[in-house]
This record gives C-alpha cells, structure tokens and sequence, in this order.
C-alpha cells in the first residue's frame, strides 16, 4: 500500500507542479463564478519571500507591518522552500502542492481499503480533476493546506478508531495542529469531527473519552506556543487583528460579500458548477449511503461526521468564499467511490476509464467554470507591466495608483512600493484596523508632508509594539484626480504606474518632472527624471 500511495501521490503532484510553474502568481481565479482573483496568495508569498531574506520567521510581515491576519505555517514552509531552491513561484507553491498531493493519496487508500483499489483510482482522479482542488493545491495559500491537513487527520481516525497506536493520535493530533496553525480557528474543525464521531459511531469503534480528550489536547498544546508567543510579544495588534478582525469580525460578523446570493444557494450552484461530475456521481451514491449510516458502522458514520461539520462551519461562517468548499472535496470523493452504485468491483474499470475521460474533457476545456488549465499565463494584466518595470532595476519608489494587480507587485524584488487609491476612504471599523491612525494609510496631502507626519507615527507605530517606519504611506488615498496630480508633483523622485483614465489629469502637472512611458493594458508610467541607480541587482526574478 506504501508504493500505491507514493505513485498516487507523485502522479497527482505532478498534475499540480505543471500547472504550478506555469501560471503566474496571484494570476487565477480562486472563484471562477464570480471572477475573485486569489490576492492572498501574492500576501503571503510577500511574506514568505521576506522571511527568508530576511529572518523574522516567528511574525510574518506584510510591507513592513505585522501580518497577523493568519498564522505562520504557510509562511514557515513556503519561506523554507524559497531558502533552499531560491526565490520563483514554484518554490513557493511546492510544499502545498507536495502536501495536497499525498492527502490524494490517502483518499486512494480510504476507498480502496472499504471497496477496491479500482474504486481508490476512481476516488483519486476525481479529486485531482476538481477545479477547485487543481487551482487552490497548486497555490501558495492556506486552503490547499487546510484541507491536506483535514484529510490527514480523519484519515488516521479512519484507519485506528480507538486512537490506540501511537502513530493515529499523534497523526490526528499532528494534523490538526498544523491545521490550527494553518488557518486558525477553522483548523479545530476535525476536533468537531472527533467529538461528533464520539457521539455517533459505534461503541466499540470509537476512541475512549479519555484518549479523545488526550488526542484534542495534544493537537491544542501542539498549537498554542505561537499564539501564546504572540500574545506576549505583540499582544495588541494581534488582538486586534487576528481575534478582532479575522475572527469576530469576518466570522461573527456580516462583512461585505462578493456575491448577492444567500448563503445556500451560494455553494450549492458553485458546488455543481466547478465539478458537476462529482456533484452528480456523489448524489448518486446518497441513498446507499444513507443505507449504510443506518447500520451504525463506524466508516460510514465517520464520513457523515466529516461533512456534517464541514456543512455546518461553512453556513455558520459568514464571510461566503468559494474556497471553503475545498475540504469536502476530498469527502465527496470518497463518498461517491465508496457507496455510488456505479463504482461496484464489476463496474469500477469502466467507471475509472469514464471518470479518466472526464479529466481528458476538462483539460479540453480550461476556459470554463469546471475545467482545468495547464496554460502559461495569468489573469493579472498588470502584471506583465510590472515585472518589466522590475527589470529596469530603478531604485526610485514605485506608486501604484490602484490596486488592479491584486498586491502582485509586493512579490517584486522593487526598491520601494506604495499603492494609491483614488476617491476612496478607507476605515478600520469591525473589519479592518485603524491604519490611518497608524499612519499606514495616509491621505495625500499627509503623504505630501511626510517629513513632518513621519515622527508622529512612528511613534504611534511604536505604540502597537512596531519599531519601524517602513510601513508608513504603504496605502496613500487621493480625493480626487486632481489631488493625484499634486501629489505626483510634490513627489519628483518616484515613479507611479497609472490607469490610462487619469491620463487628462495628471500629464500636464507631471511633464516637468516625469517622463510618460506607454506601458500597454490600459496603463501608463510616469517615470522621474531623476533616474536613481538600484545599486544592486534585483535579489530574485521580476518574473513571478
């Protein structure tokens, strides 16, 4: 079975690393329903990539400031990868590709152990097809990780019910720290499945009380040095940010949402619409199923468990994100193999031929919503742009005015970027901190006055425990175009990147200090005449 999961899993990463190198980062869409771009993962291969230039691997960072919103484990392994293969996408991507790609693996292993390894083959496929899982395990974000740790977690509650070896509870305990360190809050979700599993399952196969209680408390002590850590040592932002923010205010809350939709019909029409395939063969396998979970056997019982919790998390969250759907991928896979009429031992070779040709059928067709791309490229227009701007090697400051790269630029070996919005106001409030009040956002007239602001928030910056003046004015917010344009001539000596409708306002005031490069895709550059030498060449490739 050790070789049957290893080829598993080297077939399924090397479907995810192809797609890996090709694709730029941030340069997908994580919701192709909706058109969400996966900015995210331009935020933490930022810190990644900082983390291994540059130390600091306890507190990720995000443009000078702390990067609280998430734990670090995407950061640690990640920025380990670019410390020992270099600073490229593939290397930021490789240890959730390498990490989703073995969980493939042992949903082989769960299905072939309860029907066939035809039936395992089946299960595999399935999941490497899904649009979700190509997209979001071939990313450097935090959802690839999540579910490969979830999949891990109740595979060793599957293999060893009673968590008697000691290879299933510090397996089960393992991975639900990683997942608690992955993504918070949503990483306790298997301890949900293990307490719901207690409850339900068959007496004589579920764990003791006892060695429940142990195996929740392993995985929590596990965790919870790095939340202690940064209770003590940056107890107020974190507070603020991590609980305030990403917890109460986006969990508890009801922050602004992509999609009008209700919560239902939200993730049942993205549910069918990126895998009708295993939408429609998981239906098919309901009714045996249920069948099954009204013999009380543990298997069973224990799948229901899985996705019940999963169910309930995603409705109780409030935040809708399509991503949420990834860990019951691997779930519904093993349900419809496991119990679809269609997946018996007599029928399962047709069905593996089928389920294969269906993934011929996705490739054939990487536009829609299901199908599955291994094209170069990416769906940020300005990233092009900005990696042949990196590649002039200025060492003036670059002001992107807008964020239609999505943070892509943060990525770049630059020497200094801000992003500027234009009419917008941003505030801290429930979901988002008071970063105005910091001086991380800065209006234009405060940013044209940097010298004098500077030292008021600094040491405002010093009071949230942040000795640094780096991330003062990483957001400038102009009133209008013509504010924009007073701001470009106070500031001779940066370069800015400017979508083609400020063009009116802003050429005439800039000509004298700037110089207007055409930069294609809607953009121009005003670039200063006052041309500054990097000194250095770009510690890594513009190219990401």
């Amino acid at each position: 079975m050790r070789r049957s999961l290893c080829a598993v899993a080297l077939l399924a990463l090397a479907c995810l690393l192809v797609r890996s190198a090709r694709v730029g980062l941030a340069g997908d869409y994580v919701d192709p329903i909706s058109k969400v771009t996966a900015q995210d993962e331009a935020l933490y291969a930022h810190s990644a990539i900082r983390a291994a230039r540059q130390g600091g691997w306890l507190t990720p960072m995000f443009m000078g400031r702390y990067g609280l919103y998430k734990p670090p484990l995407l950061m640690w392994v990640s920025g380990l990868s670019v410390r020992i293969l270099g600073v490229s996408r593939l290397a930021l991507r490789l240890p959730v590709a390498l990490l989703a790609s073995l969980s493939v693996g042992l949903v082989f292993l769960w299905a072939a152990e309860l029907r066939s390894w035809q039936a395992g083959a089946c299960a595999a496929v399935l999941l490497v097809s899904n649009h979700l899982w190509h997209v979001l395990a071939g990313m450097s974000m935090t959802d690839g990780l999540l579910a490969a740790f979830y999949t891990a977690a109740l595979f060793c509650l599957f293999s060893d019910p009673w968590l008697e070896s000691k290879s299933a509870l510090w397996g089960f305990a393992g991975s639900v720290a990683a997942a608690i360190l992955t993504k918070s809050l949503a990483g306790v979700l298997p301890l949900g499945v293990l307490a719901l599993y207690w409850l339900a399952g068959p007496r004589r196969q579920r764990p003791s009380f006892s060695r429940a209680c142990l195996a929740a408390g392993l995985a929590l002590a596990l965790a919870a040095p790095w939340f202690a850590y940064q209770l003590w040592a940056h107890g107020r932002w974190f507070w603020a940010e991590h609980i305030g923010v990403e917890i109460l205010g986006f969990g508890a809350g009801a922050p602004p949402q992509t999609s009008q939709e209700n919560q239902a019909l939200f993730y049942l029409m993205r549910m069918a619409l990126v895998d009708p395939v295993l939408a429609a063969v998981a239906l098919t396998a309901l009714p045996r199923f249920i069948m099954e979970v009204r013999k009380w056997s543990a298997a069973p019982v224990l799948l229901l468990c899985w996705l019940a919790s999963l169910a309930a998390a995603i409705f109780a969250w409030q935040y809708r994100n399509i991503s949420y759907l990834l860990p019951m991928a691997p779930a519904l896979a093993i349900l419809a193999t496991v119990y679809g009429p269609l997946f018996s031992k007599r029928r399962a070779p047709w069905m593996l031929a089928l389920v294969g040709v269906a993934f011929v059928a996705k490739v054939a067709a990487p536009a829609a919503s299901w199908g599955i791309s291994f094209h170069r490229g990416t769906v940020q227009a300005d990233a092009p742009l900005l990696s042949e701007y990196c590649q002039r090697a200025r060492g003036n400051e670059l002001i992107l005015v807008g964020m239609d790269d999505d943070l892509y630029a943060s990525t770049l070996p630059l020497a200094k970027l801000r992003y500027c919005l234009v009419g917008a106001s941003l505030a801290g409030g429930r979901y988002g901190m008071n970063f105005g009040d910091m001086g991380i956002i800065l209006t234009a007239a405060q940013f044209d006055g940097l010298a004098q602001w500077e030292p008021v928030f600094r040491q405002r910056l010093r009071e949230w425990g942040l000795d640094s003046g780096e991330p003062i004015g990483t957001l400038i917010l102009a009133g209008s175009p013509e504010e924009l344009a007073r701001t470009i001539g106070a500031h001779p000596g940066s370069d800015f990147l400017l979508p083609e409708q400020y063009r009116g306002a802003v050429e005439a005031a800039a000509l004298a200090s700037h110089q207007v490069v055409e930069a294609g895709g809607n953009h121009f550059f005003l670039l200063s005449r006052e041309a500054r030498p990097r000194g250095a060449p770009p510690g890594w490739s513009c190219c990401l």
